[in-house]
C-alpha cells in the first residue's frame, strides 16, 4: 500500500532543497553535536537555538523555524559557522530562513525593530558606500515615531567626531551597486529583503 504524503511535508522538504541551494549547505550534514550552541552568543534570546534549527529543517518543519525568533534575532557572528565540525556554514543557513521568511510576508512582531534597523543599515549602505551613521540614525528615528530619540548624546557624539554630518566619499560607487544588483539576482527574491537593502 503506497504511504500518502502531506503537502505539508511536501512543501517543507522544496523549501529545505531551496535554503540549501541559496546557502551552498547540506543541512543533513548536521549531525547535533551543539557546538554552534555552546558557543552562540544570542542563543538565550532564541525560541531555537543554533542546531534545534538545524534538526527542524532535517524534519522538514520549515514552518517553525520560519516563524521563529532565531532568524530575526541572530548577530550574524559566524561564531556558529566557524566552530562547525562538519564546516557547514550555519549563519549562512539561518540568514536564507530569514530572507525566505521576508519573501513570505512572515513576520514576528516582537522583531519589527529589528528588521527596521536591518533595512535600514543596508539601505544606507547601498546609497553611500559605507555607513553614514548620521542619515541612518536620522532615519530608524523617524521610521520609529521617535525623532528625538538620544537627542541629548548629539553634542557629545559631535564633538568626539564619532558622526560626520557629511556624507562619506569612496570610490567606485559603482561598484557598490553592482555587488548588491548581483546579490538581488542570485538569491532568488524579489530584490527587497532584509539583506537586500530594501531596493535603491
Amino acid at each position: 500500500m503506497a504511504i500518502r504524503v502531506s503537502t505539508t511535508i511536501a512543501d517543507g522538504a522544496a523549501l529545505v532543497a531551496d535554503i540549501e541551494r541559496r546557502s551552498g549547505e547540506r543541512v543533513s550534514a548536521c549531525y547535533q553535536c551543539g557546538r554552534c550552541t555552546s558557543t552562540c552568543a544570542a542563543a538565550f534570546a532564541f525560541d531555537y537555538p543554533p542546531h534545534r534549527i538545524m534538526r527542524l529543517l532535517q524534519l522538514g518543519q520549515v514552518d517553525k523555524v520560519l516563524n521563529s525568533r532565531t532568524a530575526q534575532l541572530c548577530f550574524d557572528c559566524m561564531t556558529c559557522s566557524s566552530r562547525c565540525p562538519m564546516t557547514i556554514d550555519v549563519a549562512n543557513v539561518i540568514e536564507q530562513v530569514k530572507m525566505i521568511a521576508d519573501e513570505h510576508g512572515i513576520r514576528v512582531n516582537k522583531e519589527k525593530s529589528i528588521r527596521l534597523f536591518r533595512r535600514a543599515f543596508l539601505k544606507n549602505v547601498r546609497r553611500h558606500g559605507r555607513l553614514h551613521e548620521a542619515r541612518l540614525l536620522t532615519w530608524i528615528n523617524l521610521r520609529s515615531f521617535k525623532p528625538f530619540n538620544d537627542l541629548a548624546v548629539v553634542p557629545l557624539i559631535l564633538r568626539r567626531k564619532k558622526v560626520h554630518i557629511v556624507p562619506p566619499k569612496i570610490r567606485n560607487r559603482r561598484e557598490i551597486h553592482r555587488i548588491f544588483h548581483e546579490v538581488n539576482g542570485n538569491g532568488g527574491g524579489n530584490g527587497n529583503s532584509d539583506r537586500h537593502g530594501g531596493g535603491k
